[in-house]
């Protein structure tokens, strides 16, 4: 009978270069067809996870309303890079 195979119990290195933070609140963000309501569940100063329904690309365009910023009615536009059942990951962009 052939031994088992191994199991990989290496620690998955993180590949993000900013640190994540953890939020629950509501974000309002838009395409140039429709404005959409989700719910932010962590973000960093790069990027952002956003807990959404709605049917999304990877690579398409956003514009959002960011929740968590200091500044009030702070907007930035970003893109989606991953999508998967429960959301979308969106790297924000420069707005200089």
């Amino acid at each position: 009978m052939p031994a088992p195979p191994k199991k990989n119990n290496k620690i998955k290195k993180e590949l993000r270069k900013e640190p994540r933070k953890f939020f629950n609140g509501t974000i309002f963000y838009a395409t140039e067809q429709q404005l959409y309501e989700g719910e932010v569940k962590n973000y960093s100063s790069s990027g952002v996870f956003v807990k959404t329904r709605g049917k999304f690309f990877v690579g398409q365009m956003l514009n959002l309303a960011l929740p968590y910023s200091n500044t009030k009615n702070t907007k930035r536009p970003g893109q989606v890079i991953w999508q998967n059942t429960e959301g979308i990951g969106v790297k924000l962009k420069s707005t200089a």
